[in-house]
């Protein structure tokens, strides 16, 4: 609708200019800064050029405990071309990701935040209502997919062949 109207011969040059500047950013993924629990902290604006998935997870969560395993394996081959997993603790402390690690292997940066963060980050993501809720992030910033639910090879193969579809789109795009 919106291609369509900055198109429309029924408009001014001016005017196709200030739709264009008022949407130029509507689908840039908004910036945030968190810590990982290895004390690094991760700003996202900073990882352009680089494909990111932010996967909004929490470890009482069972499906996203089930994405792990093939998070780990994405992440292990696809890491050399560009490729980020910054998995988003939405609700636990770093004491109890770093005993919740002691069980489970994550290869990719685990990060959390205090509850204000997290719910404004949350909030600016239009409201996480779901777990685990992955966005993909192309190397320009923009956000190219909302996945709700867990990506999963095994158990949800139609929305892992369109995840992986679209994350091999990214890294070939803007090298």
């Amino acid at each position: 609708l919106l291609f369509n109207l900055i198109n429309s011969a029924d408009i001014t040059d001016s005017q196709k200019k200030e739709i264009a500047d008022l949407t130029n950013d509507i689908f840039k993924a908004p910036d945030f800064t968190l810590n990982s629990i290895r004390d690094s902290a991760y700003t996202l604006s900073e990882l352009k050029g680089k494909v990111v998935l932010l996967n909004f997870w929490a470890t009482w969560c069972g499906p996203c405990r089930m994405e792990i395993p093939d998070f780990n394996e994405l992440y292990l081959e696809h890491k050399d071309d560009g490729f980020v997993i910054l998995g988003i603790s939405t609700s636990d402390t770093k004491d109890m990701l770093e005993n919740f690690l002691k069980s489970y292997k994550m290869e990719y940066p685990v990060l959390y935040g205090s509850t204000t963060d997290i719910n404004q980050i949350s909030n600016n993501y239009g409201g996480i209502v779901a777990l685990p809720t992955s966005v993909l992030v192309g190397r320009q910033g923009q956000i190219i997919r909302i996945y709700p639910g867990a990506i999963l090879k095994d158990y949800a193969a139609d929305m892992y062949s369109a995840f992986i579809y679209d994350l091999k789109i990214a890294l070939r795009n803007d090298k």
